[in-house]
């Protein structure tokens, strides 16, 4: 993979050495085998993400690069990224914050609507971000979501793809792929690949997170000049592994890997504009592709 380094200037301090990375004991949550993928922070100034692939890509590191771009959309800065042997490294800025799914129970309501109401001029900036016509990473190339992960690399699943069509197929086919070797028939799949194309259309093709949980924004407390009052702000969305060029309905879709147990959904409604339709289908694919 080709490597990224910023100028000198714009570091904090020196990069960490990938000695220093791996030494690291300051651990980040992460849900991978720390075998496979650990994220760490480094000399107080860096978060570093490093492990091997599909574990770590550098599609996150190309998100940012975009992002990085635009002052209203709250991103780590990405500093470096580069491979040694099997190993992905990404440099990043280390941001201050509690996750919001750590403070949403006990948030209250006129903080929760502040939230969302920032949250929302974020993601309409996101989705502003101009595209360049295709349903792909953020570099373009094939998509890291888990719906279109083969491990044949087969591009009829993974893209990109420049049809809305062919990125709907590609769906049912991996569904399809489940069902291979198997004694059962994919009724479900074969529905899938009927319908699909024909329903998912005539959406343009936007710039997503494709992950958007609470877990995955940091939240801070900004200080008022007189110190007599405070304030709620969101100061990094993180996690862009999973990003790309999506439908402009597939960021709300997210909703089918929600634990419905607080006004979470309810809430996100109106961060991003709901689509109904599209997600139900989405929870169809899922419940065929997680089978």
């Amino acid at each position: 993979m080709p490597s990224y380094f910023c100028d000198a200037e714009e570091l904090p301090c020196p990069l960490p050495t990938s000695s220093e990375i791996k030494a690291s004991t300051e651990s980040l949550p992460c849900v991978a085998n720390p075998l496979y993928k650990r994220v760490v922070r480094v000399k107080d100034m860096f978060v570093v993400k490093y492990g091997i692939w599909p574990w770590v890509t550098e599609n996150e590191g190309h998100a940012l690069l975009v992002l990085n771009q635009y002052s209203g959309i709250p991103t780590p800065r990405l500093y470096a990224m580069y491979s040694e042997g099997d190993t992905i490294f990404m440099v990043m800025e280390f941001k201050e914050g509690n996750r919001l799914s750590e403070l949403w129970k006990d948030m209250p309501e006129d903080d929760k609507q502040a939230i969302v109401c920032q949250l929302k001029h974020i993601f309409t900036e996101v989705r502003n971000i101009p595209s360049p016509g295709i349903f792909g990473s953020a570099s373009g190339s094939q998509l890291e979501h888990r719906f279109f992960l083969s491990s044949q690399k087969d591009p009829a699943v993974t893209g990109p793809f420049r049809e809305e069509k062919d990125f709907a197929m590609a769906m049912a086919i991996r569904a399809q792929k489940n069902w291979e070797g198997t004694q059962y028939r994919g009724w479900v799949s074969e529905f899938l690949a009927r319908h699909l194309p024909k329903v998912l259309s005539g959406h343009t093709s936007v710039f997503t997170h494709a992950d958007l949980q609470r877990k995955n924004i940091l939240i801070s407390k900004r200080i008022s000049e007189d110190e007599k009052t405070s304030s709620l702000y969101v100061s990094a969305i993180l996690d862009w592994e999973d990003s790309g060029w999506y439908p402009d309905y597939w960021e709300n879709c997210n909703f089918v890997d929600f634990v419905w147990d607080d006004d979470w959904p309810e809430k996100f409604e109106s961060i991003v504009e709901p689509c109904p339709v599209e997600a139900g289908l989405l929870m169809i694919v899922k419940q065929d592709i997680e089978h």
